[in-house]
């Protein structure tokens, strides 16, 4: 395995204890990742993804010859997303970009409530148990298993009594596989930048949001003055449709 080497982000701490790294086959629509969980003994744990390949647009025809776009307003630049858990504080850490800007974002530690379900199959060497959960606006399927005895998944995915081989949501659209797993003695600790701007989740998402409809709407109006006639634009949420607050709103 490629030495992991954290640049800027982290500053890398090492002690004498076990440690698991477990990389990821990551698809997010027409995104193509890699990830990397490395679950640490202690009461900190960090995942990561780093882009494959990026298709910024897709376009079709209707039946009319109308041209209808789609944007995914990803970035073209080999950017890390990364989530570190610091189970103590029931906290977990998001660092990701406003723009052009790193930021760290944190919300609560995710409960995923899972549903375990009697199905099983053998994935690669693994003998996997079924379960299903409902998280943010998405069903997933995960198939784990308990020869590999950590409760932490990649991205926000927790909770389940092995670890996570694969998962996928209803619609096929995003998916981990798992493609190796490494048990190593040295654990490593990170240790987040202070120099970078730390915010609520919620107040990450209203912000960036409104950056990415903004650049929708440049990108139309470019269109519009080439004389393409488009009628509909489409953003596409990701893998977080809704969130708690969404829901507390509708209730009031």
């Amino acid at each position: 395995m490629k030495k992991l080497i954290y640049l800027l982000l982290f500053c890398p701490l090492v002690s004498l204890s076990q440690s698991y790294i477990i990389e990821y086959d990551v698809s997010l629509n027409v995104l193509k990742r890699s990830g990397y969980l490395i679950v640490n003994n202690t009461e900190e744990s960090f995942y990561y993804e780093t882009m494959i390949e990026e298709k910024n647009e897709s376009k079709k025809k209707d039946e009319d010859e109308t041209v209808n776009k789609t944007f995914f307003l990803g970035k073209s630049k080999n950017r890390k997303r990364y989530q570190l858990y610091r189970t103590r504080k029931d906290t977990l850490f998001n660092v990701d970009y406003l723009e052009d800007e790193k930021i760290i974002n944190f919300e609560k530690f995710p409960k995923m409530d899972w549903q375990i379900e009697s199905e099983t199959k053998k994935i690669e060497d693994y003998v996997c148990n079924k379960a299903t959960t409902f998280f943010r606006g998405r069903n997933y399927t995960a198939w784990y298993s308990t020869d590999i005895p950590i409760k932490l998944g990649p991205w926000k995915f927790n909770g389940l009594p092995g670890a996570i081989v694969q998962i996928y949501d209803a619609t096929g659209s995003f998916s981990w596989s798992i493609t190796k797993i490494k048990q190593v003695n040295n654990e490593e600790k990170l240790v987040l930048n202070n120099d970078l701007k730390i915010i609520s989740l919620r107040e990450f998402v209203e912000k960036n949001e409104k950056s990415k409809n903004s650049k929708t709407d440049r990108m139309m109006l470019k269109f519009f003055d080439r004389g393409a006639e488009v009628v509909k634009s489409e953003y596409n949420r990701g893998r977080e449709k809704t969130f708690e607050w969404e829901e507390e709103i509708k209730e009031d």
